[in-house]
């Protein structure tokens, strides 16, 4: 017969390690271990137990090793001593007609408390290593570069508080469903997880693409949270770091030109590429041609990136569809355009793909030369297309 405390839900297992101890025999201690234990209301005390969860250390005599045959495994178990007395409890609940009223035993010594803290730390302390959460790895630089790309904790800390300053100002949570759907609300009370764990939480997602269910998992919380989570991070680190200008000064540009550059191209302004992110395929047709990329074979969104010559990122452009070639995305114009941001006789590296239109005569576009009906290029044409390599591979990276 499964045997279960009468002060608490625990209950005897095969795999755990928790020791039963029946009431004793002894009306008067008996008595005093229900009244101990707020359990007075108990009629039927043959065959009822009590956890060791209800005992001080000192109230065991230590473990002793037992054996009942060849076959089995040696166990231990503690005894108790024959004085030994609960000093633990839980309230228990009189309903009655007209009201409920609870009764908490408060006689515990400080030796009790003390080693209640010290269980309730060590509970906690499991928690935290058999969890997916920022606690587990503020001392692990290595899980967090992981998890994360952040170099280490110290980083990552750094960028959330970087974030929190701006919280209350920009953050846009999404309420749950018990929640009005029109009233948006700024509390992260709505999620069981601190901010910075949900911070955590979306670099976990963004870094690693981990499936929203498995993170439901991981952190113990549903799925629509998860989403909702990664919904509003997204929308408020935006908020955040779109409001900081990339771009550089022609000054700052050429106070940190490095040393080759300056001798071969002093006036370049930036350096460009495209990139492109593959996406799920849009079930519009429309939407499915426009985002269509031929060198990816695959539905992409496509953006133009550009770096300083020192290798800072100084401009990302809006995302198109994957269709949109190299060329449009440098001839855009409009306030989120890169020639919007350049000044006349700035000069913008690229790879062989870009070219400016004629009415953007006033920047000139460096490329590797093209072969122009030849069959190879000229010795001074190999080294140019070398120098502007080996500038052009920081963006690359």
């Amino acid at each position: 017969m499964v045997k279960s405390c009468i002060a608490c839900p625990n209950v005897q297992s095969k795999s755990s390690t928790l020791t039963f101890h029946r009431l004793p025999v002894n009306k008067e201690k008996r008595h005093i271990w229900l009244k101990r234990l707020n359990r007075l209301d108990l009629k039927d005390c043959s065959h009822r137990v009590v956890c060791a969860l209800h005992f001080t250390a000192s109230s065991f005599l230590g473990n002793t090793s037992i054996k009942k045959n060849v076959n089995d495994i040696h166990r231990t178990r503690n005894r108790l001593k024959s004085e030994a007395i609960p000093t633990e409890s839980i309230g228990i609940i009189d309903i009655n007609t007209d009201s409920r009223s609870i009764t908490t035993q408060t006689d515990i010594d400080l030796t009790s408390l003390s080693d209640l803290f010290e269980k309730l730390s060590l509970f906690q302390n499991n928690i935290i290593n058999t969890t997916i959460c920022i606690e587990r790895f503020r001392n692990d630089d290595t899980n967090i570069k992981y998890y994360t790309g952040f170099r280490s904790y110290a980083v990552f800390k750094m960028v959330f508080e970087l974030l929190e300053s701006h919280y209350d100002e920009y953050f846009v949570g999404y309420p749950l469903r018990t929640e009005s759907i029109v009233q948006y609300s700024k509390s992260s009370t709505i999620y069981n997880l601190s901010k910075e764990n949900q911070f955590f939480l979306f670099m976990v997602r963004l870094r690693r693409a981990t499936e929203e269910r498995e993170l439901s998992i991981f952190f113990n919380i549903s799925q629509t949270t998860v989403s909702r989570i990664v919904l509003a991070w997204t929308r408020f680190i935006y908020s955040v770091v779109s409001s900081i200008s990339l771009w550089q000064s022609k000054e700052q540009i050429q106070n940190t030109l490095p040393f080759e550059i300056k001798k071969n191209y002093p006036a370049v302004r930036v350096i460009v590429d495209c990139t492109e992110f593959k996406i799920e395929q849009p079930t519009n047709p429309q939407a499915q041609q426009d985002t269509w990329s031929t060198y990816k074979n695959t539905n992409t969104a496509k953006g133009l990136v550009g770096i300083t010559p020192n290798g800072i990122v100084s401009f990302i452009s809006p995302l198109f569809g994957g269709t949109t070639s190299d060329r449009a995305l440098l001839n855009m114009e409009g306030p989120d355009s890169l020639l919007q941001l350049l000044e006349d006789g700035d000069q913008i590296m690229s790879d062989r793909g870009f070219a400016l239109d004629q009415k953007h005569s006033k920047f000139l576009l460096i490329h590797p030369p093209f072969l122009e009906r030849r069959s190879q290029l000229s010795f001074e044409k190999v080294i140019e297309t070398r120098i502007i390599a080996r500038h052009r591979i920081h963006v690359e990276r």
